[in-house]
This record gives C-alpha cells, structure tokens and sequence, in this order.
C-alpha cells in the first residue's frame, strides 16, 4: 500500500502518510493519489515532503574478508553476516528498519547458496536437506529447494530461516567438509556480473521492489 511505502521510504509514519495522502499532497504517475492505493513496481511516486534519504548496495564479500563497515561504502552498514571463510553477497543500507524485516526468520525471506564439498554426496543429502536438519546446536527447518550439481560435489541450497552458521551446522551435521560457501541471492537481489570485492547500488526500481517486499513484514 501507499502509505507503507511512503513510511518504508522516510516519508512519514503509516498515519502521517495518510495526512499527506488526504491532503493531496502525494501523486502517483502524476495523478493526486487516495487512501488505500496499492502500488504497482512500476508506479512513480512524488512529493514535496522531504523524507530522510536512504541508500541501499549489494557488495560481493570475498572469502577470508571479516563482514563489517566497508570503506567504499561509507555511512552503510551489513544487514546479516557471512562468516569469514564463506563469500558472496550482502545488502549494505543506512536504513536500519530494514534489519528485523529482512533477517527475522518468521518472515521466511529466501537466500540462496552454491556449496562445494570434499565428498560426493548422495540423493540422500538432497532429501534430509528438504526435510528439515536437528542438531547439537538446534532445529533447521527444511530447505526451499536443493540441487545436486552432476559431479555431486556441488550443492544449490535456498533457505527461508536465516539462522546463524546455518548451512555449515547442516552440512557438517551430514558429515560433508564444505570447501567453499557462496551466498549468491538475497530475495529476487543476486551477484549478477559483481566480481569478488565490488560492490553497486540498487537501482530506483530495485528499491522500490525492495521496499515493497520487506514493507509487508513490519
């Protein structure tokens, strides 16, 4: 909704960005905006009111590099961690609403992870990763999808929970060595063409994607 998206943006709380919905002075492509409107991804959206401004960037963590404030993006900071041996992808913002809609394991958000491993594995790894994993250290819930590479030294691991050293507790729970750990999306967000080290900022039309999705889990 409207008022959801102009409270993730800065804006306005929900009840303010009804105010400024009923006094015209929200327009979406172009036209005065009422209450209740539900954005589309393509919509434009105007205002006069001056909300805090928010940046979002995806960053390719190279292995054996510790998660935290990064120089080439100053004043953003992680959502979530990858542990020093793993690398890949990880959202930095200044937005810090985002933090519990994006990590918190309820909202079930996807990320997604190419896995190498010592041994081969078998369809066996395959079924107890969709099954769900009980170890020392707790219960996983059951993998969104898992696919076996054709040498099955390969696996392709979607999550939903977020737990902490999740994969490297099911993994090893499942007597694989892992050899590399790469997270590669985050939501409908992936590496892309991002080389190991670098790092881009989300498109006007990624945030608003962004921003639609994690608004519906506050």
């Amino acid at each position: 909704r409207l008022n959801a998206y102009l409270a993730y943006v800065g804006v306005a709380s929900r009840r303010g960005a009804d105010d400024l919905i009923k006094s015209g002075k929200i327009r979406v492509n172009g036209q005065i905006a009422r209450l209740g409107v539900k954005l589309n991804l393509n919509d434009t959206v105007e205002t006069d009111v001056r909300g805090d401004k928010y940046s979002y960037a995806l960053y390719y963590k190279p292995r054996g590099e510790v998660t935290g404030l990064h120089k080439s993006l100053p004043g953003l900071h992680p959502l979530g961690r990858l542990d020093k041996e793993s690398e890949g992808l990880l959202l930095y913002t200044n937005d810090y609403r985002m933090t519990d809609a994006l990590l918190n394991p309820e909202h079930g958000h996807e990320r997604e992870y190419s896995v190498t491993v010592r041994e081969q594995m078998t369809p066996r790894v395959e079924r107890l990763l969709m099954s769900g994993i009980t170890t020392q250290e707790g219960t996983y819930k059951k993998a969104v999808r898992v696919t076996l590479s054709p040498n099955r030294h390969t696996v392709h691991i979607t999550l939903s929970e977020g737990k902490k050293h999740e994969i490297r507790r099911m993994l090893n729970a499942l007597n694989l060595t892992i050899e590399s750990l790469k997270r590669t999306r985050i939501l409908f967000l992936t590496l892309g063409k991002l080389k190991s080290g670098e790092h881009r900022i989300l498109t006007e039309k990624e945030e608003l994607h962004l921003i639609t999705i994690l608004s519906s889990s506050v």
